[in-house]
């Protein structure tokens, strides 16, 4: 009777501490979404989009074990800051997942932010960029945090801009500025990646304003350090 008894408390005692490791673990686990344009995707000057900062993130959790999910179906090529708030007004969902963008949202413990190098490019080359333009911008990304910080109080990364074309260092680091303080206003992180925009071998050709897949490296890798 004793013999069955000690093997009865051995196998609780093991079915106890896996369900204890497997809690822990899974806890320890992390969903992962990004918010863009065509940067937070890893646009090219091809067209297409190849492996961007936030995929490689993906990757460096996969590889520890740490992620759950990747969602990155709220990011989209020339997406603009107030197309982004339209987006969380309406509640839009997902085009695969069909999950609303808040419940997307809601289930992140890290969330990624990169928009407004497209627009500022795109505005440039329709020579409508205006101190104007720089004013609407932020305050749609103000309004942008507030609606998130709303309903989400995890992890928040947003990724700065850095000159395209007519859009130049001196605008980049003024929107940048501007940027860190709604950040802070926010209780969110920002990371400035405008120094990686002065090396010329981030570039896979010098007619686009697309960085390529080693500053995306070396940007996922200033992400790892602030999660």
């Amino acid at each position: 009777m004793k013999r069955r008894y000690k093997l009865l408390i051995i196998i609780l005692v093991g079915a106890a501490l896996t369900i204890l490791i497997n809690f822990v673990t899974f806890k320890n686990k992390l969903n992962l979404v990004s918010l863009g344009d065509g940067f937070s995707l890893g646009m090219t000057p091809y067209n297409v989009a190849g492996p961007s900062f936030n995929d490689y993130l993906k990757e460096y959790l996969e590889a520890k074990n740490k992620l759950v999910n990747y969602n990155n179906e709220f990011s989209q090529a020339h997406l603009k800051a107030h197309e982004l708030n339209d987006n969380l007004e309406d509640n839009a969902l997902g085009k695969f997942t069909r999950i609303p963008i808040k419940q997307t949202i809601a289930s992140a413990e890290i969330l990624t932010i990169s928009i407004g190098l497209d627009e500022f490019a795109d505005l440039s080359i329709q020579n409508n960029l205006t101190s104007e333009s720089a004013d609407n911008y932020l305050k749609e990304m103000d309004t942008l945090l507030k609606t998130i910080r709303e309903f989400y109080d995890k992890k928040i990364i947003i990724v700065g801009l850095y000159p395209a074309y007519k859009f130049d260092q001196k605008d980049a680091v003024e929107i940048n500025n501007s940027l860190k303080k709604l950040a802070g206003k926010y209780n969110a992180l920002f990371l400035d990646i405008l120094a990686y925009y002065l090396n010329e071998s981030y570039y896979l050709d010098k007619t686009s304003y697309y960085l390529n897949y080693k500053a995306h490296q070396k940007i996922s890798e200033d992400l790892i350090k602030m999660i």
